[in-house]
């Protein structure tokens, strides 16, 4: 489907849609699009719930979560769906008198993150002065705890008894590594994650960068821990009994269920055979050698994590049955696409984010949208341009690239039609930019499919 044409097939699929009148919900839901959808966000951001910067017509996965807490707040069945219920009280419910709410910015929300660390309930590893889905929950958590209605809004009330507990029970910061450290303990615990099979790099650095960081979120994920990339007690005890668990030989017949069938440096048909699979399903995106490699053990890992399986990077039995009995991924909603990156306009640029409450660099911003999709795709931009298939001329939903700080890729959006990519870009966020803006055509370096 040429561009032009897809872009007119997203405006006209919401012509299908009746648009409910000023006095009746009539049931708005996910996949909508009209100037009423643009009034209802405009509503719920008005209440405190509707956590993006612009309200863009558009009923897309965002806006779903902003009416599920709404729906929650006012003691209804948390659907999703605005129905005339629904919507009679978000016309009647007054404008949100919360000192700090979702989209809040600033000392304020810092200093709230601080107290709420403080007291164990905000878990991630930085203090971002910024109110996302994540600060909320750790309100919700807090008030919940403390009597209050848990809204995930931080009023008077709450601000007021956080305020309390953080001054009568004061409480050690729980991280003892995160991004940052060195020395003797961090190289202790990239032996532990190396042992594990979580940490790939071939030196143990003594270093907490991004990459020990990386591995702690996908031991994290593993064992059901808040994954916030730094070293808390919790996380510093379950590494301990993992690795100890690790060094004691299973009985027999866990010996046999766990026969490792393949590893590194494993060579033959069996690992072309792996190496062809996980490439059909966008875990793979290298050659097909036929040897097992970090590549190929990497990538095994990443399809048991999807799949919910030890993420040791090794082929056992189990990894090989569920690998091989796997269909191969749904495509792309191209529409669904540009709409949900639609709905991240104006969220914040940070390096290494890729969540829409901590920010997004910008390949971080283009694997959340397929991630959302269920399509798996390279983390970073040189990896993206190696897995993609070349296009001559891009259609939506295509990734566009540019040699923004070296001669290769370093920058990359996604094509949303009409000579137009969205991106996160350094200096501005989350944006639509055109291809023949002067600074983007001198560094433009073409376009790749990646599903």
């Amino acid at each position: 489907m040429k561009p032009n044409h897809v872009v007119f097939a997203a405006a006209m699929a919401s012509a299908f849609f009746l648009a409910p009148d000023e006095s009746q919900a009539a049931e708005w839901k996910k996949g909508m699009s009209s100037p009423e959808i643009k009034q209802l966000q405009q509503r719920l951001k008005e209440k405190g719930f509707f956590t993006y910067p612009q309200a863009t017509g558009y009923f897309g996965a965002i806006t779903e979560e902003a009416v599920k807490a709404f729906q929650r707040a006012m003691n209804l069945p948390a659907t999703g769906i605005v129905d005339d219920a629904t919507y009679a009280k978000l016309k009647n419910a007054p404008a949100s008198n919360d000192t700090l709410a979702i989209g809040s910015r600033g000392a304020a929300v810092s200093d709230l993150q601080r107290r709420l660390k403080q007291l164990g309930y905000f878990r991630y590893p930085q203090i971002t002065g910024y109110y996302g889905a994540v600060t909320a929950d750790a309100v919700k958590q807090f008030q919940r705890a403390n009597g209050l209605p848990a809204t995930g809004r931080a009023d008077r009330a709450t601000l007021e008894r956080l305020k309390q507990k953080a001054t009568s029970q004061p409480v050690e910061s729980s991280d003892v590594l995160t991004i940052g450290d060195r020395g003797d303990d961090v190289r202790e615990l990239q032996q532990q994650l190396k042992q594990l099979g979580y940490f790939t790099y071939s030196d143990i650095t003594g270093y907490y960068g991004v990459l020990t960081a990386d591995a702690i979120r996908r031991f994290q994920r593993d064992n059901g821990l808040p994954v916030t990339g730094a070293v808390d007690n919790q996380t510093a005890a379950r590494l301990a009994s993992a690795v100890k668990a690790k060094t004691t030989s299973p009985a027999p017949i866990e010996r046999e269920r766990l026969a490792v069938r393949l590893s590194i440096g494993a060579l033959g048909e069996d690992v072309k055979r792996i190496q062809t699979k996980l490439k059909e399903l966008g875990y793979f995106w290298t050659d097909i050698t036929g040897y097992y490699g970090t590549a190929t053990a990497d990538a095994v890992r990443r399809f048991q994590q999807a799949a919910k399986l030890p993420a040791t990077g090794i082929v056992d039995s189990e990894t090989y049955e569920r690998l091989l009995g796997q269909a191969p991924p749904t495509k792309v909603d191209v529409i669904e696409l540009v709409a949900d990156a639609a709905e991240l306009l104006g969220t914040p640029y940070v390096w290494g984010g890729e969540t829409p409450e901590e920010g997004f660099d910008c390949s971080g911003f283009i694997f959340y949208l397929f991630q959302q999709q269920g399509v798996p795709i390279p983390r970073t931009v040189a990896l993206m341009w190696n897995a993609g298939a070349s296009v001559s001329a891009p259609e939506v939903g295509d990734i566009v690239f540019f040699a923004t700080t070296t001669n290769g890729p370093s920058h990359a959006g996604i094509y949303i039609g009409n000579g137009q990519f969205i991106h996160s870009g350094a200096s501005t966020g989350v944006t639509i930019s055109r291809l023949d803006q002067s600074y983007w055509k001198q560094r433009y370096l073409g376009a790749k499919r990646l599903f």
